[in-house]
């Protein structure tokens, strides 16, 4: 009876130890042999600590958290379903998420994210969902989801995208819904691919009426399904110089007039960057050192 009684201390000493390890303001339990944690709703500004490390289940949505830091979940890497949609996040830090590798599901969406930390999704590969619809972000990294290849669903609808490069999507073997609308898109040359994929591909891609062009002006509201097949040409840079450089000392005061000829479809920008100390006009180098570098960027078309 004495040793009965020990092993029922015992247990009831471990599950107030499992109780008071829930931070005050939210409320935990264990369901069906995982333990879930739900914060949501409670105006927190900052990841609250003291989650218990055998979570599996934390909701922090509809909060007012502004920033996750990269400690905010170092001591919950068994978590597996991560909620934060609705909050005021605007900065996620480096390696914030990298270390729960469990994590099947994600839910950013609904906030302030410019700059999200992609990297840390290469370690995310057991997700299935990925929500990051309606946030602020303007860049997607072409591996961004290289490693994903459980990911069945990805939503990065309502965000600032403008462009997305031609193998994105490729490494998702397992992804059956994607939501890409109401993005700023350019509809370039760069982006015809995504019209050619859209309609082949067997993922499902909704709202296909609002997936559509942003520029140029003469495409606004075309639909990326319906866009003409644009004139697209490789941009290529002809430099020629009077003055034969080559064979020709040069010394301080020396005058070299630099010509070049941009050619592409649509036609490229061409931006100049001179080394070194000269007088520089759009065309004509007044040498006040020996050794100049002329860099030419050519941007902002077939890319």
């Amino acid at each position: 009876m004495a040793g009965r009684l020990l092993q029922l201390l015992a247990l009831w000493t471990i599950v107030v130890g499992v109780a008071q390890c829930c931070p005050e303001l939210c409320s935990c339990q264990d369901k069906f042999a995982h333990q879930f944690a739900d914060c949501s709703y409670k105006d927190l500004l900052v990841v609250p600590l003291g989650l218990p490390s055998n979570v599996t289940t934390v909701s922090l949505s509809a909060n007012k958290i502004k920033i996750l830091k990269s400690k905010s979940f170092i001591n919950i890497t068994q978590v597996t379903s991560l909620w934060l949609a609705h909050n005021e996040i605007v900065t996620i830090e480096t390696d914030t998420l990298a270390a729960l590798v469990q994590l099947r599901n994600l839910d950013i969406s609904y906030n302030k994210i410019v700059n999200f930390p992609w990297q840390d999704l290469l370690n995310l590969t057991a997700l299935q969902l990925l929500k990051m619809n309606n946030n602020e972000m303007l860049n997607l990294p072409k591996d961004a989801f290289s490693t994903l290849k459980d990911l069945r669903s990805l939503r990065i609808n309502n965000n600032k995208f403008t462009t997305i490069v031609q193998g994105t999507f490729n490494a998702l073997t397992s992804m059956s819904h994607l939501q890409i609308f109401n993005n700023p898109f350019t509809c370039s040359c760069s982006l015809e691919w995504l019209r050619d994929w859209i309609l082949t591909t067997k993922i499902s891609v909704p709202e296909p009426n609002v997936v559509s062009c942003e520029a140029p002006e003469h495409l606004k509201g075309t639909m990326v399904t319906l866009i003409p097949k644009l004139d697209c040409e490789a941009p290529t840079v002809k430099i020629s110089y009077e003055l034969n450089i080559v064979n020709t000392e040069l010394y301080e005061g020396s005058t070299v007039i630099l010509k070049y000829e941009a050619l592409g479809s649509p036609t490229p920008q061409v931006s100049r960057e001179v080394t070194g100390n000269c007088s520089c006009s759009a065309v004509e180098l007044q040498i006040t050192w020996i050794t100049l570098t002329l860099a030419i960027t050519v941007s902002g078309i077939f890319r």
